[in-house]
């Protein structure tokens, strides 16, 4: 029977300590103008790279911490635009504030 609590307990332990890893997530968010303009997100740090679609110009990228370099691949006849050096702190996502496409 002591091994049941024991068992319980460590599984209650294990769920919390994932319950609050969930809650540290970390990102990269934005907003396309116009809205349209963009077709595809990527943040490229080193050899990681994530890529997101926007959503009505709308994004939000999750990231691990670090130093991210985020570009923005457009559709005609909007110019490909270029983020350096957006900083991403543990448990925080960074609002990289809205991204003018220009022609």
């Amino acid at each position: 029977m002591k091994t049941v609590w024991v068992l319980i307990g460590v599984i209650s332990v294990v769920i919390v300590l994932h319950a609050f890893k969930a809650a540290e997530r970390s990102g990269i968010s934005g907003r396309l103008t116009p809205a349209n303009g963009g077709q595809m997100i990527w943040a490229i740090q080193g050899t990681d790279t994530l890529k997101w679609v926007p959503s009505d110009g709308d994004f939000l990228i999750e990231a691990r911490p670090g130093v991210y370099n985020i570009v923005v691949d457009t559709k005609q006849p909007f110019k490909d635009a270029l983020l350096e050096n957006v900083r991403v702190s543990n448990g925080r996502t960074t609002d990289v504030g809205v991204i003018k496409l220009s022609k």
